[in-house]
């Protein structure tokens, strides 16, 4: 019997990939008035620099060495530097979703002047979120070339977390000029699924992720747990996950919020199938749902994460007075989140093994299946097509459940690897890491409450 070559799921995780692409660039819409052939040329230029990012990716971390190269030893960063680096990228995507909302009132209240908008304060405090992960990277570049040996290759899988943090500044240098050319081409007609708006949200969620990773990285492995049970030092990784899920619903479920204070969009009925409103919410819970529950070995912490997240959205709303935006969407996420983690528990308490994404796909399929009526009630969907509904939560359930679990085993990996590697542990009091996030908010909501609208 021929085995299938492991290869195989990525080769279809890659042509998926390109076949997303292609569909949210026909999503997004093609500008009004503008030349067709120049979009795509466009769109395929952005695709093939994502392509060599992707290849540079595979060659440093994945390919395997030439014969005549050692495989380096695993060199880790200190116990300190981690969390620091894990704080300053928390705080940055905190400063990113904050300003997204900012952004989007503001827009929604003023209108879309391209140009007077690139240096308005919403814009500043998202630029100083994306810094943060600028700043961690060229640190990152600098360690390597101080501390690390032998040839790109070992040297970044001498420390993954390091190679990654230049490889994600680096992305992050495509992705933030990206949206003011797209401006420039094709002028201000441009839809929030735009391909550099959706660039920008890949970003976010890339760096969040090491965020995530460098903070789970001070943890050495422990037992499952229930949600009663979680640390105090678990509360960082709530509020990662609660920003990836805040951005990442806000930008993929912008056009179906403003349709509910009565503002429509043409390109939304002309460009947007309606269940994609379904499959973009549960492609978001189902990848943080999962990191959730098994990065932090607690049945609960995807529902936790969740309300974080719905607590966090209601508190913006009030915090700028803007009763135009929604907290529909987090209310209905709710849901699927619950059963990742009821999924989580009958693993961990009963069958006592990991919850694999089979089982997973399972429970978030019935949930966004329970779920369906709940949507379509929020965002009077009556007239949905239920074939259609279906397939999209099947495919996307079964798709984002298994890479949401591919991506949380080689973070398993490489916490393991890293806590082996770690000598000593001069750990910083969680009563401090929340003191400077606390310090950090305050002159955020400063920020906030001495801006003059652009008016």
């Amino acid at each position: 019997m021929t085995v299938p070559s492991p290869r195989l799921p990525w080769i279809f995780a890659a042509i998926a990939g390109a076949l997303l692409f292609i569909a949210f660039t026909i999503w997004g819409g093609i500008p009004a008035e503008s030349n067709a052939g120049l979009f795509w040329l466009q769109a395929g230029l952005f695709f093939l620099i994502i392509c060599a990012f992707v290849v540079a990716f595979w060659h440093l971390l994945i390919r395997p060495l030439a014969p005549n190269l050692r495989q380096p030893q695993t060199v880790a960063l200190t116990f300190r530097a981690r969390e620091v680096l894990a704080l300053i990228l928390a705080s940055g995507g905190i400063a990113i979703f904050i300003g997204g909302v900012w952004d989007e009132i503001w827009h929604r209240s003023y209108g879309i002047p391209f140009g007077e908008d690139l240096f308005w304060r919403p814009h500043l405090l998202m630029y100083f979120g994306f810094a943060t992960a600028t700043v961690a990277g060229f640190w990152a570049l600098l360690y390597l070339n101080r501390h690390l040996r032998g040839n790109f290759q070992q040297r970044f899988r001498s420390n993954t977390m390091v190679g990654l943090l230049i490889m994600n500044a680096a992305f992050l240098f495509y992705a933030l000029p990206a949206d003011p050319l797209w401006h420039w081409t094709f002028g201000e007609d441009i839809t929030a699924w735009s391909i550099p708006h959706l660039i920008l949200l890949t970003s976010f969620i890339l760096t969040q992720l090491l965020a995530l990773d460098l903070h789970v990285s001070t943890w050495r492995r422990h037992e499952w747990h229930v949600i009663f049970r979680l640390r105090f030092s678990d509360s960082l990784s709530l509020v990662i996950l609660a920003a990836m899920q805040l951005l990442w619903l806000q930008l993929m479920l912008i056009d179906w919020d403003a349709a509910l204070t009565g503002i429509r969009f043409d390109w939304v009925g002309q460009y947007r199938p309606e269940w994609l409103l379904a499959a973009n919410l549960l492609a978001c819970v189902t990848f943080t749902g999962v990191l959730a529950t098994r990065l932090l070995r607690c049945a609960g912490a995807a529902t936790a994460a969740g309300l974080v997240a719905l607590v966090l959205r209601v508190g913006s709303i009030e915090l700028f007075d803007a009763e135009m935006l929604q907290y529909v969407a987090w209310v209905a996420a709710l849901l699927p989140l619950l059963a990742i983690d009821i999924y989580a528990y009958y693993c961990s308490a009963i069958r006592r093994r990991e919850p694999d994404w089979r089982g997973t796909a399972l429970a978030v399929i019935a949930a966004m299946a329970l779920n369906a009526l709940v949507i379509r009630s929020f965002y009077n969907l009556a007239d949905a097509d239920n074939l259609a509904y279906a397939a999209a939560i099947i495919g996307t359930g079964i798709g984002m459940s298994w890479l949401a679990n591919r991506v949380t085993d080689a973070m398993l990996r490489q916490r393991e690897a890293v806590v082996a590697a770690t000598s000593e542990r001069n750990s910083i009091k969680p009563a401090v890491s929340f003191g400077i996030l606390a310090a950090f908010l305050a002159f955020v909501f400063f920020f906030i409450a001495t801006a003059s609208p652009p008016v």
